[in-house]
């Protein structure tokens, strides 16, 4: 038993080596190993992998599975195997066993004297109800969960900004919410209508509406969900929405706008009653599950028939893909998780995934369910920069 014993004696080196953060010498003078297993050995060290394999080492109960690492290789002497495996055969099996031995060891070591293993924390987190709010006098405020806001006309709980409506208003004045990356924001504007603002957007729309005239909002950039009220309401008034390239004339009814500025087309959802979109002298009118998609380059209009729930999930707290590309999943977490994202190969780029993911988890349970499925090999988070192996 004394290849064994100089196992276990290497996988205690190699572990106080790395709970000291110094290098492998240990590995590199040992003559139980081959180069190519060396390198193996190292790969499965370094501190990515580390990180990663102590993610779920948490998870389980470690004093129990390493007495189990213990007996098997302890009873590997005692087993008669119908062939005998050679010399070269079982160090590359050792290679295998023994980064997982001494990162066994070293959890244990660090739980039982407290230790603290220095792994850097990972800042990424979901996003939060977050927005800053422009007065028409130009000031700024920030509107936080914990940073509840009011004046005369408006009030903020955290989550929600909520504008009454003014007997008599004097003017038109108009304010800016605008959401930033890692953010979202509720707003009732003071006809009673209520959007929902995505990550990285902005609306510009008058604190009151005039008597008499259309309810014009403008969605600047980014992604809205408008929930309208009713015309009807409203001395027969339409509600509009404007972007870049097009009018959306609204009686009352739900439904979502895209159009980030980092995006070659803008997608108008339609959820409830009925709406119609002015761009370049084309006109469409939409029924409940019909999209337009207008190509930003071009200014063409197509119009199709969608899966509602795909689209507006986000409202819900949900990202909801169906055979979408990797490339355009990961801008989507990219600005709710406020992260840049980068490809080492752009194949990857192209990859299609399909997957219900809940907006509250953080970007790694997200990540982990991607690499699950094998769509990627592997990914990598240096500061709030991510790249997809």
């Amino acid at each position: 038993m004394t290849i064994f014993r100089d196992l276990f004696k290497l996988s205690k080196k190699l572990s106080k080596a790395l709970l000291e953060n110094k290098g492998l010498e240990d590995l590199e003078a040992s003559d139980l190993f081959s180069d190519d297993a060396k390198t193996h050995i190292k790969q499965h060290l370094s501190n990515e992998a580390i990180k990663e394999n102590l993610e779920l080492l948490n998870q389980i109960d470690k004093e129990a599975d390493w007495k189990n690492v213990a007996q098997s290789i302890s009873d590997y002497g005692k087993v008669r195997p119908k062939k005998r495996r050679s010399m070269s055969t079982f160090m590359k099996v050792a290679a295998v066993v023994i980064p997982l031995v001494s990162l066994t060891y070293l959890v244990l070591h660090n739980r039982t004297n407290n230790t603290l293993l220095e792994v850097e924390p990972l800042p990424i987190t979901a996003g939060t109800d977050k927005a800053i709010l422009t007065l028409d006098d130009g000031s700024a405020i920030a509107l936080e969960q914990d940073n509840p806001y009011e004046n005369a006309m408006v009030k903020s709980d955290g989550e929600r900004l909520t504008y009454s409506k003014a007997t008599t208003p004097s003017k038109l004045a108009f304010n800016y919410l605008t959401i930033p990356r890692g953010g979202q924001y509720q707003i009732a504007l003071s006809d009673g209508t209520l959007v929902w603002l995505n990550a990285d957007s902005q609306l510009k729309y008058p604190v009151n509406f005039v008597e008499g005239e259309p309810r014009i909002v403008e969605l600047v950039y980014g992604e809205a969900y408008f929930d309208v009220s009713p015309s009807t309401e409203h001395q027969g008034n339409h509600f509009k929405v404007l972007t870049k390239q097009q009018e959306v004339d609204v009686l009352g009814t739900v439904f979502n706008i895209k159009a980030y500025q980092d995006e070659p087309y803008m997608y108008t959802t339609l959820v409830e009653g009925r709406i119609t979109i002015r761009t370049d002298g084309t006109l469409a009118q939409l029924i409940p599950t019909e999209q337009t998609q207008i190509d930003l380059r071009t200014g063409q209009l197509t119009k199709s028939i969608v899966n509602v729930d795909h689209h507006v999930a986000w409202v819900k707290g949900y990202f909801n893909f169906k055979d979408t590309s990797l490339q355009d999943i990961m801008k989507v977490l990219s600005r709710w998780y406020d992260v840049d994202i980068s490809f080492a190969s752009d194949d990857l780029k192209d990859v299609r995934f399909s997957g219900l993911l809940n907006r509250k988890h953080n970007i790694n349970t997200l990540l982990n369910g991607i690499k699950n499925t094998q769509f990627i090999n592997a990914y990598e988070i240096k500061n709030k920069t991510i790249t997809i192996k």
